[in-house]
């Protein structure tokens, strides 16, 4: 199998071919346009062969579009064994590449962060290991000196796997520390006291456009799949209020994640282990997902299989469901009035907004919703005195009302049950 030119794209020309039930090609496409691949056309089959993913009858059709479209590779929407693309590649004459293939280099084009390349470079070499076929060329992106070198009588195959095990070890050391460093600013996290929110969603439903739009940060929000490769985590901030009688909400911290994918290749779930982990320490998860998607319904069933969540208690709404989750339908203004009417009868209690053209109030105005129903309503009276006390409620706390009496601030709040032990002793019926 080859490795996707990552230098010139814009030369590729690839026919797609999908075998088997579940397939998803015009998602393939995306995915190869990403990488700025050109899809000339595409070639299906019922039945997936085992010796040549296509049977023979259309392998040899392939050969014949590969040729009559000029195209230099192949895209298979499954991942294929080194034998299953061996055969592809005889018959087709050009390269082939297969989905985990292609996934994992618009991932390694995307990732930003230290943590995010080591991963995605742990995904390519387990992806590549069983494949290896002593081709020193293949190695190149692993670094450092003696890769193409041999010690005397060894095996060049059993060298070049020798070197991936040794690198896979290195980056699995690495990432171990990254783990630990992240347990503790979840930890830190949670100490704070403030709700924490994540969005999750199917890859490209507009998650990042939705923080950009909530908490100001300015993350990229170009229409590409997987776009967004590690969690970006945001404090939403809604201001100490300036006078007495004067109103709050309480600031939350709002994590974006990584977007999900049918067929996620196994090589990356080590990837999605922050979303998982973020979306396990939320309090509350807002599932995001693209209004205008022909497949909607596909997309939020994949995103909650992979949670975990129970599709039997979620009846496909937005309430709590007693795991803290939202349903958010995002690019709306992309939909026609009559595929509206058709989203609310199938989900009736979805929160429908465009991030991008409108703004995500209502989305905004749920979530503190949700917030609120872990959280108790008291009143308070915190002596002068104890003005510490009284300016730590402050984003901590939804605050209703505040006025000044001879023995303190006299405050109406709705705090987290879990802090509302500690003004205990402020509190008045």
């Amino acid at each position: 199998m080859t490795e996707i030119d990552k230098t010139d794209n814009s030369a590729e020309r690839a026919v797609l071919v999908g075998a088997g039930e579940g397939r998803h090609m015009d998602e393939l496409a995306r995915l190869a346009s990403t990488l700025g691949v050109e899809v000339t056309t595409a070639l299906e089959q019922n039945r997936r062969d085992g010796a040549g993913y296509l049977g023979r009858g259309k392998r040899e059709e392939l050969g014949e579009l590969v040729e009559l479209n000029s195209a230099g590779m192949v895209i298979a929407d499954d991942e294929l064994t080194a034998s299953q693309a061996r055969v592809l590649e005889k018959q087709a004459g050009v390269e082939v590449v297969d989905r985990t293939e292609l996934i994992i280099r618009i991932f390694e084009a995307h990732a930003r962060d230290a943590a995010s390349r080591l991963e995605v470079e742990l995904a390519d070499l387990q992806y590549r290991l069983p494949r290896v076929k002593g081709r020193s060329e293949a190695l190149s992106r692993l670094g450092g000196g003696g890769v193409t070198t041999r010690g005397p009588g060894e095996q060049k195959l059993e060298y070049d796997r020798r070197v991936i095990r040794e690198r896979i070890s290195s980056i699995e050391r690495k990432l171990k520390e990254e783990r630990s460093a992240r347990s503790v600013q979840s930890s830190r996290l949670k100490r704070s006291g403030l709700p924490i929110v994540a969005l999750v969603g199917y890859t490209n439903a507009g998650k990042t456009t939705i923080l950009n739009d909530i908490s100001g940060a300015g993350r990229s929000t170009r229409d590409r799949l997987f776009e967004t490769l590690e969690t970006t985590t945001r404090l939403v901030e809604n201001g100490t209020p300036k006078g007495a009688g004067s109103m709050s909400r309480p600031d939350f911290v709002l994590t974006d994640t990584v977007g999900f994918i049918r067929k996620l290749p196994k090589q990356l779930v080590r990837s999605f282990e922050s979303t998982l982990e973020a979306a396990r320490g939320a309090e509350v998860r807002v599932l995001c997902a693209d209004a205008s998607s022909s497949e909607v319904a596909d997309e939020i069933a994949t995103v909650r299989q992979i949670l975990g969540q129970n599709e039997t208690t979620s009846s496909q709404t937005n309430e709590i469901v007693g795991d803290g989750t939202l349903l958010c339908l995002n690019k709306i203004d992309l939909v026609s009035k009559e595929r509206v009417s058709e989203l609310e009868k199938d989900y009736p209690d979805a929160v429908m907004i465009s991030a991008i053209s409108s703004g995500t109030a209502p989305l905004l105005d749920l979530i503190y919703s949700a917030i609120a129903r872990d959280r108790e309503r008291v009143s308070l009276i915190i002596p002068h005195a104890e003005y510490a006390s009284a300016s730590q409620l402050y984003g901590l706390a939804e605050i209703h009302d505040s006025s000044e009496t001879e023995s303190g601030v006299r405050l109406d709040v709705t705090l987290p049950k879990r802090a509302a032990s500690r003004y205990q002793r402020f509190r008045v019926l």
